[in-house]
């Protein structure tokens, strides 16, 4: 999900180094706006019990695999359709993938994919074999997200009309396919949920891989396929390790008031919020309708209300404070009330954002960095700070090069006077 709008995985070790210069002796984490999870899922790793929020039901999908999972797969009621046969390597990708997200020595890697995974693998290897049409499918990703489609029109509010063009024919109808069986074994209860959970997660990171887009799903490359969608869609093995000595749960609600509705009380918040106009649930919806794809009770209504050149249902479409300058710190206030943390790392990203112009002439300014600045250093607040990435990363190595990528990634620190109430 390197893709993703504010992705914060090349930050992990400034957030966590940065943890701890001021709070080590923090347990637990809510990562509150956790979009890809990479925050959350770092934490976890150093022995914290996380919890992950966000509005976008794609990223609680993640969450159930990467943060709640307490057994490896074994897809027991699948054994019939298991197949050893692949022309993808998915040892191979998920010991590559294992070594991106984890230190860990190359034999115990080999010995943990042998012993934990190969249940998974067989599994994948069906899935990966449907690439031919299916009498009992009902093509819903080949006929309203391609150009290929018959109900994939669309007309834009300045009048330009077309097809959508978010996959190749091919890709959208293993798409269909995978999904398809998906629902089935989740309706006739032969996978449990955390198995569903996995294989949704899979789907999920294809398609972001796959998706004939710039980053988003607010819109598609409407004259051509690039090279990306013209891979051939096949599903990895999720690069994730079971640990139950520690404990994750991962939640799709509103940042405002998710503590308070799921009892959750921990000792840190991290905060990456948006920082401009953009609504996640529209410039994710298509990950989003996939993530609750198996659940929809009555598809075809659903796919009735599509609208906008992008196809999105607006009941799914959240608007949140955050995304407006004239109410982001009333927001960010009484989210922390909700919560009620001992302590609060909050990420900001000094580019263009609410308070800086969006014209490319212009300077960005620090004006931002002054508001949060000055929030924090409110009363309640017994203890504030805040660093830049650049000055963090001088303190503790030397990363020649990285200044330019980075100057405008920051971290507020701050504990709350006794905490609140």
């Amino acid at each position: 999900m390197e893709k993703y709008l504010g992705n914060k995985r090349s930050l992990l070790s400034d957030i966590y180094t940065f943890s701890q210069e001021n709070c080590p002796d923090a347990r637990s984490v809510l990562d509150i706006f956790a979009g890809t999870t990479n925050v959350a899922r770092m934490f976890k790793e150093k022995g914290f019990t996380v919890y992950s929020n966000d509005a976008n039901r794609f990223s609680q999908v993640l969450g159930k695999t990467y943060l709640e999972l307490s057994h490896y797969p074994e897809f027991i009621g699948l054994d019939q359709l298991k197949s050893d046969i692949s022309e993808f390597n998915l040892k191979k990708r998920l010991f590559d993938d294992l070594s991106k997200y984890y230190d860990l020595e190359d034999d115990y890697k080999k010995e943990l994919i042998n012993i934990n995974f190969n249940e998974s693998i067989k599994v994948f290897n069906f899935l990966n074999s449907l690439t031919d049409i299916i009498p009992e499918v009902d093509y819903i990703f080949l006929d309203y997200y391609t150009q290929f489609g018959n109900k994939s029109n669309y007309k834009s509010l300045r009048g330009t009309e077309g097809k959508r063009n978010y996959f190749s024919k091919e890709n959208a109808i293993i798409l269909d396919n995978i999904l398809f069986f998906l629902k089935k074994w989740k309706n006739d209860a032969i996978i449990n949920d955390e198995e569903f959970h996995f294989i949704l997660t899979a789907i999920i990171e294809e398609v972001v891989l796959i998706a004939n887009v710039n980053g988003t799903f607010h819109d598609f490359n409407r004259n051509k396929l690039w090279p990306n969608s013209l891979q051939k869609f096949y599903l990895k093995i999720p690069a994730v390790k079971v640990d139950n000595k520690v404990k994750g749960f991962s939640f799709c609600s509103d940042s405002i008031n998710v503590a308070s509705k799921n009892n959750i009380q921990v000792d840190l918040l991290y905060i990456d919020p948006p920082y401009n106009f953009r609504q996640y649930t529209a410039y994710y919806h298509l990950l989003n309708f996939i993530a609750a794809f198996p659940t929809i009770p009555d598809i075809a209504a659903y796919l009735a209300n599509l609208e906008f050149v992008r196809g999105q249902n607006p009941k799914d479409d959240f608007t949140s404070d955050f995304c407006f300058k004239d109410k982001f710190i009333d927001a960010l206030d009484t989210m922390i009330e909700d919560v009620n943390p001992r302590y609060i790392i909050m990420s900001y990203y000094g580019g263009r954002n609410h308070w800086n112009h969006w014209s490319k002439e212009e300077v960005p300014t620090d004006t931002g960095y002054k508001i949060i600045s000055n929030y924090f250093s409110q009363d309640k607040y017994c203890q504030h700070t805040s660093t830049s990435i650049i000055k963090l990363r001088q303190n503790y190595q030397s990363r020649a090069g990285e200044k330019k990528q980075i100057i405008d990634e920051y971290l507020f620190f701050a504990s709350l006077n006794n905490k609140l109430g």
